[in-house]
């Protein structure tokens, strides 16, 4: 399809969808109000390559929804119409209220609906993000996710602000949603189970166990170990850290360091059958050692 082409459909579907949107029994000068601000927003549309809210004919299209919501207060209709032509002119600050305003006063909203919103939302709340706001980005990204049942990232911002702000149990549910929706996104299957051991076993500690980890997968087995041993001193019951940390002391052949970490490993989790076994294995090495 032509560049020109493409802009016709959209328009046609813009003003497919705002006479829809247009409720029947509105008074005469409310209507008519209505279809000149659709006419130059489909005008606006069609005449600008980009679009900016102080453009004349997005002025003119405000106006007119302005005016129609004077004629008829009680209508849905105008207030639609306000908040699709505040999106589609990336005027946000005008948009997200128009549309909290027409949820609140219980619009339906439609695919097309739901698509704009979710967009000034996630503008919004990346602003808010950037600007180190972190409550304001997630407000509006809880927002989003409420509204728009399929919206992924307004779901992704919202488990990753949780972690960040050391909220995991809170994160789980959103991050878990993720993966409803795309079973296939490795990262959420990654971040619930981050946060599910951040909830459990404290950020702070999870994430100098996850630090250890990664040198040791690194071939820096002595950093490795530092960090598994900060782990257990933020954390005492932290089992996995202490099991570690047995690990790169068995794996070294200090076998008597290797005991008590796996001993504190097992005690803390004495189901575990890794636990268990390199424990004795720990202990009968020492024993030979003479340790």
């Amino acid at each position: 399809m032509t560049r020109s082409g493409s802009m016709l459909a959209i328009i046609l579907a813009v003003l497919v969808s705002l006479g829809h949107g247009v409720a029947q029994g509105l008074p005469t000068e409310a209507e008519a109000a209505l279809r000149t601000g659709e006419a130059r927003m489909a005008e606006a549309l069609q005449a600008y390559p980009a679009q900016y809210p102080d453009r004349p004919l997005w002025q003119q299209a405000f106006a007119e929804g302005r005016r129609a919501a004077q004629f008829a207060p009680e209508s849905l209709a105008p207030v639609r119409f306000l908040a699709e032509a505040y999106s589609r002119s990336h005027w946000t600050g005008r948009a997200w209220p128009a549309w909290m305003e027409f949820v609140d006063r219980g619009g339906v909203l439609d695919e097309e609906a739901r698509e704009l919103l979710a967009l000034v939302g996630h503008e919004l709340g990346y602003g808010a993000y950037a600007r180190g706001d972190l409550e304001t980005a997630l407000a509006y990204y809880l927002t989003v996710s409420d509204l728009v049942a399929d919206d992924v990232e307004s779901r992704v911002w919202a488990g990753r602000i949780l972690i960040e702000t050391e909220r995991p149990a809170q994160a789980v549910p959103f991050w878990r949603s993720v993966l409803e929706l795309d079973p296939t996104d490795a990262r959420a299957a990654y971040f619930v189970e981050l946060a599910r051991e951040q909830a459990i076993w404290g950020t702070r500690a999870v994430e100098v166990f996850r630090e250890g980890v990664a040198l040791y997968e690194q071939g820096a087995p002595r950093a490795a170990a530092e960090r598994f041993a900060r782990a257990t001193v933020i954390n005492p019951t932290y089992p996995a850290a202490w099991a570690w940390l047995g690990r790169v002391a068995f794996e070294a052949g200090d076998y008597a360091d290797a005991r008590r970490a796996y001993a504190n490993a097992a005690g803390l989790a004495p189901d575990d059958e890794t636990y268990r076994y390199f424990l004795a294995q720990s202990i009968a090495r020492a024993e030979a050692a003479g340790d």
